[in-house]
């Protein structure tokens, strides 16, 4: 299972083998009366596709801040080659694109 044995697998004999595809999974609501069960699905999504999911965000924030901890936290443990999944662009920021970049 890869969520047991990390992004990497080994060959009987204890070799390193192959790493995953390893992913950060962002989900979001805006308002304390939202709930993130809908996204959910998301996380068993991605590991259904192949993805070693290094870590779950969960946040109840707007779009329209820059300044939430989960996705700071997100954009400080991202590692080069890994990817981010979340259920919509939107869901990550609502900031125009210029804005973004900055993230």
């Amino acid at each position: 299972m890869a969520d047991k044995l990390g992004p990497f697998r080994y060959t009987k004999m204890g070799h390193m083998m192959t790493t995953l595809n390893v992913a950060r999974v962002y989900l979001r609501v805006s308002t304390e009366d939202q709930d993130l069960q809908r996204q959910e699905a998301i996380i068993g999504n991605a590991r259904a596709s192949g993805y070693y999911v290094a870590a779950v965000y969960r946040e109840k924030a707007s779009g329209a801040r820059s300044d939430r901890p989960e996705l700071l936290r997100m954009i400080e443990d991202l590692q080069p080659g890994e990817v981010v999944i979340a259920e919509k662009i939107d869901r990550i920021s609502r900031l125009p694109w210029s804005k973004q970049k900055g993230l």
